[in-house]
């Protein structure tokens, strides 16, 4: 079940910062990805979920440009600038956790958070956005808050 996993490979861009003005609802990990890199996301979960075995697969992140950190208009994101992200699946795990790890992000997700993850990217993917998916059961855990890609004008690179 593992060559599943070992076989996908990433499409689309996916998106992950940190904003640097402290506040409630600035603080810990935004995310947003385009609907190609959503559905990317989605597939690999999917995987590595039927796999059920502890697996990993490495993807690229997208510069998080002006135009994706201005969709809640919270200002400028932390200067650390990620560019790949290790998604670890561990079976047992019941929490999700994003760590730094010298420039580079370790997501960890387990059996009981993955579809909350999956089900942040399909609506993303469909356009949806502002809202945030609890890290684990506790009543005081971290919020990962996911936001719809802007909406720009392909003829004339203005705002819709």
């Amino acid at each position: 079940m593992t060559d599943d996993v070992s076989a996908w490979r990433q499409s689309g861009t996916l998106y992950v910062w940190r904003y640097a003005a402290p506040g409630r609802s600035r603080r810990g990990w935004h995310f947003s990805a385009d609907p190609s890199g959503c559905a990317s996301v989605v597939d690999l979960i999917d995987r590595m979920t039927t796999a059920a075995v502890a697996c990993h697969r490495t993807l690229s992140l997208g510069h998080v440009s002006a135009d994706i950190w201005g969709v809640p208009n919270f200002g400028p994101p932390q200067a650390d600038r990620f560019e790949k992200v290790r998604i670890a699946y561990l079976p047992a795990a019941s929490d999700l956790s994003l760590v730094d790890n010298d420039g580079s992000l370790d997501l960890t997700i387990g059996g009981t958070r993955a579809g909350d993850l999956k089900a942040a990217f399909v609506d993303v993917g469909i356009g949806d956005g502002d809202f945030g998916i609890g890290t684990s059961e506790r009543k005081n855990a971290e919020t990962w808050m996911f936001w719809w890609m802007p909406r720009i004008n392909c003829h004339d690179g203005k705002r819709l």
